[in-house]
């Protein structure tokens, strides 16, 4: 939780330091897709959600932005084995950086930062039910073309990559952005 209040505060301050008239933002929402049946090395019947995410930026450029996001990465529920399964959410927080190569109406980009996620839920063993509360940080790797027909709409498609200490957490996403 202070990780995230961390990049909260940081997102603030860059955006407030940009000078005034010279600040270009944007926000979005978008989904992915979700994992495979492998899921962190649990192999077999994994019923997981696709991906949600929220997300905002400061542009400091042309091409460069700061952006912060919410993601939900769903639910992922696994019970095909008698005396084991789990049943957990997750979301994260992220800060990055987002360079666009050039400015034309199909743009491609990348970004890269960090991410603050948090796991809660319920694994199920032999011994009985146990809560899971666990949080973790990483990398976030993303890159994709932003399509954008008018000056306030854009389209965004590419893949994202979230490194877990465990695995990762990977997939398409396609979001709709407006500028402002």
């Amino acid at each position: 939780m202070r990780n995230s209040l961390l990049f909260v505060a940081l997102a603030l301050a860059l955006a407030a330091s940009a000078p005034a008239h010279a600040v270009e933002s944007y926000v979005g929402f978008g989904i992915s897709q979700a994992p495979d049946g492998d899921l962190r090395g649990f192999s077999g019947d994994v019923d997981t959600d696709p991906f949600g995410k929220i997300y905002g930026g400061v542009y400091l450029n042309d091409n460069f932005s700061i952006e912060g996001a919410y993601h939900d990465f769903g639910t992922a529920k696994f019970d095909g084995i008698a005396d084991f399964g789990f049943d957990l959410d997750a979301h994260a927080w992220s800060l990055g950086v987002r360079y666009e190569y050039g400015d034309a109406a199909w743009a491609p980009y990348t970004k890269i930062g960090f991410f603050d996620a948090t796991t809660k839920g319920e694994l199920i063993t032999i011994a009985g039910t146990q809560r899971i509360n666990e949080s973790e940080n990483g990398l976030l790797i993303e890159g994709g073309v932003r399509y954008t027909p008018n000056d306030t709409f854009s389209i965004r498609g590419g893949y994202e990559w979230f490194d877990f200490d465990g695995g990762s957490n990977e997939g398409l996403t396609i979001a709709a952005e407006f500028s402002f």
